[in-house]
Order: structure tokens, then sequence, then C-alpha cells
């Protein structure tokens, strides 16, 4: 894999790109104990600027572990299409009743019986600092002749997709 180190502008152009159709994300906290917990998330299908939103109970566990430990980890994959991608980030709890209505979707009613008013609704704010993806430029089948034909060849001498580094 060609790898690339993109950063800025260009950074956040890439994240946008490789998240555009995806509406589940594994959101990683960091217990008390040091443990690592991961769930999947509902993620917006608004423009990224740099920063995540996600929508959440104020009662819940990661809550807790994001006022303790405000590093985590956001996970996006697409397997069928080969492209994966991990961002970490600093994250922190937003009780803004604007901001929650701005971010709310549809979907995050079955969480809230009173929608985007509940008082139990809060968003998470992930300001991401960078990660790194993955992405194959081409179709599975493709994929996998690419992939005997490295292990032939030498990973060097065939390309199976592109791998790189995002600074923001």
């Amino acid at each position: 894999m060609a790898e690339k180190n993109v950063s800025g502008a260009e950074g956040i152009a890439k994240i946008k790109e490789l998240t555009k159709d995806i509406h589940i994300a594994m959101l990683t906290t960091v217990a008390d104990d040091g443990t690592l917990h991961a769930r999947p998330m509902g993620t917006e299908s608004t423009d990224f600027d740099g920063t995540l939103w996600f929508i959440t109970r104020l009662d819940s566990g990661k809550v807790d572990e994001i006022r303790e430990d405000s590093h985590v980890l956001v996970s996006y994959e697409q397997p069928k299409d080969g492209m994966y991608l991990s961002l970490q980030g600093r994250a922190g709890i937003v009780k803004d009743r604007a901001l929650i209505k701005q971010h709310w979707y549809k979907m995050a009613d079955a969480w809230f019986k009173e929608g985007s008013d509940d008082p139990a609704a809060a968003l998470i704010q992930v300001k991401v600092t960078g990660g790194e993806y993955w992405e194959s430029s081409s179709s599975g089948i493709v994929r996998l002749g690419r992939l005997a034909l490295a292990s032939v060849l030498g990973a060097d001498k065939v390309s199976v997709g592109d791998a790189g580094k995002i600074t923001l």
C-alpha cells in the first residue's frame, strides 16, 4: 500500500470523503480502570469540519468515562469497499439545547421520548486531532487478485490501495 500523509484542510477533506456514506461509527472510551469500551454510535451525515457529534444520554457510562478521560477513538469501516478509518480526538459533553436540536436526527427519537427536548439528551463532541486510513483502489475480487499477486511478487511491486496518516 502506498503511504500518504495529509493534514489541515486536506485532512478534513479526506475524512469527509471516507465517511460520507457511513452512518454508524464505533466510539471507544477509556474506563477509570484503564479498560477500553467500544460501542456503535449513529453519526451525522453533515459536513465534517474537524468535529464529530454524537447524540447520547446523560446517564450513560460513556458520559462518565469521557468526563474522567477525554481521549477517544472513533472508527469507521466499509469492508465491501475495502475502507477503514481510525480517528483520535478529545471528547466533551455538550448540553446546549440549540446545538442538540441542530445535530438531532429522527432515529434518535427511539431513545428519547421527548425528542431533542428530552432533558436526558446531550451531545458528545469529538474534536479530531488525527487518524489513520486504509482504502483499496478496486473491487473485492480485484483486491483479492492483487493480494495474491503481491504475495508472489512482493508487496512493493503490486499496489493494493492507499494508507496514510491524517493530522488536523
